[in-house]
């Protein structure tokens, strides 16, 4: 299966955000998991943001969808943002550490270099812990899926204005890694789980949040892995093969 390692930007009222901030490659250990999980044309963050005229040191505000590598390995890259992410995501994440080797699989995907700068970052004043859904920005709202893919992770939704009508669009971080994860496979309308910390049910539950969230609208549900994004929204494709879609101007 490919997949892609996407960041969202939400750009308005003076603000550059992301949501995720993608994998340190001058961290030897965010390096090493990137080879053994065989991702190939991995970028730093400065490469993709780039393409779009910003630079790490433009982006304010970051938003944690999960602890993972993939999603939180460059807190140190942004120099000048506040970081949001769950409570029980970071707190469970560090308990999970101090399991022995035989609970492996309940510390999967997470680097404990990823944690301790992230309780630097709460120690310095420059991470939020959430307490469950919340309202961060006008227009911007996190909802929290404790026990699914990892230990609480959270959406974030966007208020937009698309084609003269509101909507609110569902930046899903792992819930889903792909359509068919949502839509079922062969378009059949049953849910499919993946990997994750909780149960199956508690996977298909929040995908079915997410989905409800959405409006039952596939594109108003971003999926950060899905390479079928630079298919279904405006898309630019560069000589060194990164992607930008614009999902709403």
């Amino acid at each position: 299966m490919n997949l892609t390692m996407s960041y969202c930007l939400i750009q308005g009222n003076g603000h550059n955000i992301l949501v995720d901030c993608g994998v340190n490659y001058d961290e030897p250990d965010s390096k090493a998991i990137c080879e053994a999980y065989s991702f190939q044309n991995t970028r730093m963050p400065k490469d993709i943001l780039a393409k779009v005229d910003l630079t790490p040191e433009d982006i304010d505000t970051v938003i944690i969808t999960h602890c993972h590598f993939d999603h939180m390995g460059g807190l140190k890259l942004f120099p000048n943002a506040h970081f949001y992410v769950q409570k029980d995501e970071i707190l469970k994440s560090l308990a999970a550490l101090s399991l022995p080797a035989k609970f492996n699989r309940a510390k999967n995907a997470f680097l404990p270099c990823d944690l301790k700068t992230a309780c630097a970052f709460i120690c310095d004043g420059r991470m939020t812990l959430l307490d469950g859904d919340q309202q961060i920005f006008d227009g911007i709202r996190v909802v929290a899926l404790p026990m699914g893919h990892s230990y609480c992770g959270e959406i974030i939704l966007v208020k937009v204005e698309e084609d003269g009508k509101a909507v609110e669009k569902v930046l899903s971080g792992d819930v889903a890694y792909v359509y068919e994860n949502v839509l079922g496979l062969n378009h059949d309308g049953v849910y499919v789980p993946f990997t994750a910390v909780g149960s199956p049910v508690s996977v298909i539950e929040h995908i079915d949040r997410a989905y409800a969230l959405a409006g039952h609208d596939i594109r108003n549900l971003i999926f950060n892995h899905e390479v079928r994004n630079y298919e279904t929204y405006e898309s630019v494709r560069y000589q060194d093969k990164l992607h930008v879609a614009t999902i709403v101007k």
